[in-house]
């Protein structure tokens, strides 16, 4: 149940201000699932499992308890504050974590893996649990933190941490633009790659400044991650920018990016350590909704991926932190991306409201990734290890069905089909992968 809280006593002492409406809320998500050729459940990854199959990881067929199969499991605390006039301040705190374990969320990469060789900060055998790059990290609140100022003609602006513009119109604008919004029976939903536009670590954006406004109905987004780096203003910054326009029975957004120096972060064999690969990143994503009935809605989506040679690279070997990790350095464990890789995203499907309680959602999502001359190499401090590439392609088709309880209180069960091939198949199990997952668990929100 929502309470509505007198503003936090810290802040009022400070302050010394009128009191301001703070709520705390939450969503907890847990269930059981099933996983085709897994690896082990993690009792420190985010979700527990990775859905979307790991060729790495091919130990058999797993069963365990995931966290957040439906909704990412999270607590958190809002407040807002009206200045008079149309003006507004306001704030929000969201920190996601396991009902399972009671762990802060977290890709469980670092020390995840053994040594390749004595002292070396590559990777040999690495850990049986099924483990991925997230955008939250061990941070207390990894979702969300931030403060903003609103005016009701102006619009309103941002700063802190913040859900990117692509992950935002995937998961919540219109009440996401993903069939099938559940976050282990939909590879867009589950993994921040493509809430990042091409970068699980960009689906939220550190020390960003976003502004949203409506002009004759179209909705402007627009965001800012500031770098930070010294000499370099453009090192490790992202920017975005979205339109949209939203109606009763329909809706239509595109999100643009360009990101300098962005990473994808992997196991490293000490504890609280981390190697990365950094890549510069261009993507677009456009995506419509049309409600064909009342109860009837058909949502499709295409986003198109290009990593490149990181434009600054000779400023990221200093890099020591990256979340709350020690990163290893460029060149004796972190790597930089070389050449161009491309990804083409498609996915379409709907949702059926049978009666006011019961829902069935149904989707296809395709992944295909383009040949091409790339690489990386974790020992040169330059771009290096190009090399020609074949085509890949991953394929998912999801079904999703919801029973609501109550206002609060719903039921879910879920099935997801992964057929993996060519490059995106780097295992050694046959030229077409297969990983089924399959769940049902109970979602509450207060």
């Amino acid at each position: 149940m929502k309470k509505s809280l007198v503003a936090l006593a810290a802040l009022t002492a400070v302050s010394g201000l009128a009191q301001a409406d703070v709520t705390l809320y939450g969503i907890l998500d847990v269930g059981v699932a099933s996983e085709t050729h897994s690896g082990d459940f993690s009792p420190t990854f985010v979700t527990g499992v990775v859905p979307t199959g790991s060729p790495a990881q091919h130990l058999g067929t797993s069963v365990g308890m995931m966290n957040g199969g439906e909704k990412q499991t999270r607590w958190g605390v809002k407040g807002s504050e009206d200045l008079g006039n149309g003006n507004k301040a306001f704030f929000q705190l969201e920190s996601a974590f396991s009902v399972g374990t009671g762990a802060l969320g977290t890709s469980a990469l670092a020390g995840s893996c053994q040594p390749k060789t004595a002292g070396s900060n590559l990777c040999g055998p690495t850990s049986t649990n099924m483990i991925a790059d997230t955008s939250l990290n061990n941070q207390l609140f990894g979702r969300n933190a931030f403060v903003g100022l609103s005016n009701t003609e102006y619009g309103a602006v941002t700063f802190g941490r913040q859900n990117s513009l692509d992950l935002d119109i995937i998961t919540s604008t219109a009440g996401g633009y993903d069939p099938v919004n559940a976050q282990m029976f939909s590879p867009i939903n589950f993994s921040g790659f493509y809430g990042g536009g091409g970068a699980t670590d960009s689906a939220r954006v550190d020390n960003a400044i976003k502004y949203s406004n409506k002009f004759y109905g179209v909705d402007l987004n627009a965001m800012y991650g500031l770098g930070g780096m010294a000499g370099n203003n453009s090192a490790r910054s992202t920017g975005q920018m979205g339109l949209g326009l939203e109606r009763d029975r329909f809706g239509v957004e595109v999100v643009g990016q360009i990101a300098r120096d962005t990473t994808q972060i992997g196991a490293a064999p000490e504890a609280n350590t981390v190697n990365a690969t950094f890549m510069d990143l261009h993507s677009f994503t456009g995506v419509l909704r049309y409600s064909v009935t009342d109860s009837l809605t058909a949502k499709v989506g295409g986003q198109y991926i290009r990593w490149s040679t990181p434009s600054n690279y000779s400023t990221l070997s200093g890099m020591t932190q990256i979340y709350t990790y020690t990163l290893n350095p460029v060149g004796n464990g972190s790597s930089l991306f070389s050449g161009a890789k491309e990804y083409n995203v498609y996915w379409f499907g709907g949702n059926y409201q049978a009666t006011p309680k019961l829902k069935f959602s149904v989707a296809q999502y395709d992944v295909i990734i383009k040949q091409g001359t790339y690489g990386s190499s974790a020992s040169s401090l330059t771009p290096a290890g190009s090399a020609l590439t074949a085509s890949g392609s991953d394929r998912y088709t999801s079904f999703l069905v919801d029973y609501d309880l109550s206002k609060r209180t719903n039921l879910y069960a879920g099935y997801m089909h992964d057929e993996k091939g060519g490059s995106a198949n780097v295992g050694s199990y046959g030229p077409n992968q297969t990983y089924d997952t399959v769940g049902a668990g109970v979602v509450h929100r207060f």
